[in-house]
């Protein structure tokens, strides 16, 4: 192996056991925990200055447990007239790769019954269907190149496709674990890293400014002396809402 395939080969080890660490942790705190720490986040993310003036949100759905709850900062997105979009994951034909891979695009809820109707996949998320895919609006939409390409179509209600450049305002992110340098631990499969980097690819003229915010139970956020063990592909965040209400920025963010 190389210098470098080495250095990715230990960057994965040391990502899988920090994963696996915090994941033990998590499945150990009380549903009460979770459920308090839901609610001091979502208050802290709808004061934040990114969150209210963002017409277009992308937002996780959580896990039944061991991460915080989205549910109310959907509900709120919803009565306020925000443009919810949440992941649907799908497969590609990527260039390099014998198989198809899977990736994550943003896609449209049209109102807050359909969120509620959203069927549970196997890990108990509530997720769109593939079936109701056309007459949603897609942020990325190119279901069959693995590069960002230079549009991005979205489907009309009655399923023809028009150009359109689409955009997100903020995008909210989970993760398994976090530091206060606003570095991010996801699951694994890099979804929420690709997509962004597919995004900011796909641009074609200059967009606001996409504000990237995590949210993290206490136990997900690391000591001040522990950090992320990142590599040139991995986003950092632009903030990280805590479950304790308090909130980390970078130091040259304006809010």
């Amino acid at each position: 192996m190389s210098h470098t395939a080495n250095d990715m080969a230990g960057l994965r080890a040391a990502k899988k056991q920090l994963r696996s660490l915090v994941k033990q942790t998590l499945s150990q705190l009380p549903e009460d925990s979770i459920n308090q720490q839901s609610v001091g986040a979502t208050q802290a993310l709808l004061s934040l200055p990114e969150y209210k003036r963002a017409n277009r949100i992308g937002i996780y759905l959580s896990m039944p447990k061991s991460e915080l709850s989205t549910r109310d900062i959907v509900t709120h997105a919803f009565a306020h007239d925000k443009q919810v979009f949440v992941p649907y994951l799908y497969s590609i034909n990527a260039q390099d790769r014998s198989k198809p891979v899977s990736v994550m695009d943003m896609v449209s809820l049209h109102s807050k019954s359909d969120f509620e109707g959203l069927d549970r996949d196997a890990w108990g998320i509530p997720s769109v269907s593939e079936n109701s895919i056309v007459g949603r609006e897609r942020i990325l939409d190119i279901p069959d190149t693995e590069d960002g390409g230079h549009e991005r179509k979205s489907h009309n209600e009655n399923g023809s496709t028009k150009t359109e450049k689409g955009r997100l305002d903020m995008i909210i992110m989970p993760g398994v674990a976090f530091d206060k340098g606003l570095a991010r631990l996801g699951h694994g499969k890099g979804f929420y890293d690709v997509f962004l980097e597919r995004y900011h690819f796909a641009k074609v003229a200059p967009m606001p400014f996409l504000a990237s915010v995590g949210l993290a139970l206490e136990a997900q956020l690391l000591p001040e002396d522990q950090s992320i063990p990142s590599g040139a592909s991995d986003w950092q965040l632009d903030a990280l809402v805590i479950g304790n209400g308090m909130t980390i920025r970078r130091r040259n963010s304006t809010g």
